[in-house]
């Protein structure tokens, strides 16, 4: 749980409709309680904002309207307005220009910290969001200065615990500060155990149209049990991209192995591919 000062932090720098999120949620939680309410909110915002998946269409729209039956109009009018805030809080944060191509992005981790200022952390659980000012400092120390190898071979970043996606946010506006349109050079891989926490990642990847496969799972299990992919994703047909490019660094490395085999066996072999590590960043 954030403490009273987290909480009035984040009131004072909260933007109008951030507050409109909070208010209705407010409203909302007086019959069904401030965790279901926005657990359910959150959840059919990213079903909402799924649709275009075709395949999971059908399962989605019967949960929304599992969901939505538990509400009265008077609620359900407040949760659409809270999703409009929402969208129009994200508007806020973004340029573009009559073609559609972003000119300027100052991003911010929205729901993380409209989820801060309902005082949902889980402190028991371990679970803390970092705070997107940090977020941020570690994308530009990791990426600055990278856009020509960014724009000739692309970026994948792998995030096990997405949390609300702040890194990911993070990442895109790194990329856009650098002139890099983070919509075609990067892919946003987000695992997260905690089902809230999936579909705020999406949410946020979504309105920001980062191509994304948000995973809930379990990444230390290797467990999957849902994937949603941003319309950025699907639109930019990502799925066929990253297929090639596993393709060709699979036959890539085949090709290094093979040298390496046929290399002198005294000591390790000049040229032997490297083991990744641990990093979350990572160019195709």
């Amino acid at each position: 749980m954030a403490t009273k000062a987290q909480q009035q932090r984040f009131l004072n720098t909260a933007q109008e409709h951030q507050r409109g999120v909070v208010k209705n949620i407010q409203s909302v939680s007086r019959r069904h309680g401030i965790e279901r309410a926005f657990s359910d909110f959150v959840e059919i915002s990213a079903i909402t904002l799924a649709r275009l998946d075709q395949t999971q269409f059908d399962a989605r729209e019967a949960r929304y309207l599992q969901i939505v039956g538990h509400y009265d109009r008077d609620e359900l009018t407040l949760l659409v307005e809270a999703f409009l805030h929402l969208v129009m809080a994200f508007e806020r944060h973004v340029h573009v220009d009559d073609d559609g191509q972003l000119i300027a992005a100052t991003f911010s981790d929205i729901l993380g910290c409209i989820y801060m200022m309902l005082d949902l952390g889980n402190a028991g659980a371990g679970q803390f969001f970092t705070p997107y000012e940090v977020s941020l400092l570690m994308a530009k120390m990791t990426m600055t200065d990278a856009k020509p190898l960014i724009e000739k071979r692309g970026f994948r970043l792998l995030e096990p615990t997405a949390g609300a996606g702040g890194i990911m946010i993070a990442a895109a506006q790194v990329l856009a500060e650098e002139g890099v349109n983070y919509q075609q050079c990067m892919h946003v891989t987000a695992i997260d155990i905690d089902q809230r926490c999936v579909h705020m990642t999406y949410i946020q990847c979504a309105l920001l149209h980062i191509p994304a496969a948000v995973i809930h799972g379990n990444s230390l299990a290797d467990e999957v049990r849902s994937i949603w992919y941003t319309p950025a994703h699907i639109l930019g047909g990502w799925g066929a991209k990253l297929r090639a490019n596993d393709a060709q660094n699979g036959a890539r490395a085949l090709v290094q192995a093979s040298a390496v085999a046929a290399s002198p066996a005294s000591g390790k072999a000049e040229g032997a591919p490297r083991q990744k590590g641990a990093s979350q960043m990572t160019l195709f």
